[in-house]
C-alpha cells in the first residue's frame, strides 16, 4: 500500500457549514451535527484510476485514497470488503425489475455490512 495517500481535506458540518481539522480528534460540530469527511476529488481524480483500484487486493482498502486515514501504517483490518452480487433474475421478473442484485455480507470475516465502517473508524481512532 506504500506511496499512497487519502485525499481527505477535512471534515465539514452538514448543518452550519464550519470546518474541522481531520487531523485532530472531533466529536460533533458545535452546532450538534454529526461531521462528514470531505475529499478533494479533483486531486483524486488526477491520481487514481480505475486501473489502479482494479489491481488492488479485494478489500475496501483498495479505495484508500477515499477514506480519512492518512497513514496506512494505522490502518486495522480483518479484510472487510469485496462482497459478491448475486443475480436474482427470477425474482426480478416477477416484481417487474429489470435487474436484481442480492448482496452477500456473510462472506465478510465478521458476516455484518457494520464491518466495513468499524475498520475506518477504529483505523481513523488508532491514527488520532
Amino acid at each position: 500500500m506504500s506511496g499512497t495517500r487519502s485525499f481527505i481535506s477535512g471534515l465539514v458540518c452538514p448543518k452550519c457549514g464550519s470546518r474541522y481539522d481531520c487531523r485532530e480528534v472531533q466529536h460533533l460540530c458545535r452546532c450538534g451535527s454529526p461531521l462528514l469527511a470531505e475529499y478533494d476529488l479533483a486531486a483524486a481524480a488526477k491520481s487514481v484510476t480505475p486501473e489502479i483500484i482494479k489491481a488492488r487486493p479485494p478489500t475496501l482498502w483498495r479505495y484508500r485514497e477515499l477514506l480519512p486515514v492518512l497513514d496506512e501504517a494505522n490502518i486495522v483490518s480483518l479484510g472487510e470488503g469485496y462482497t459478491p452480487l448475486t443475480e436474482l433474475p427470477k425474482l426480478a421478473l416477477r416484481h417487474g425489475f429489470g435487474a436484481l442484485y442480492l448482496k452477500d455480507e456473510g462472506v465478510i470475516p465478521t458476516g455484518t455490512f457494520k464491518a466495513r465502517g468499524a475498520a475506518v473508524g477504529v483505523s481513523k481512532a488508532k491514527e488520532l
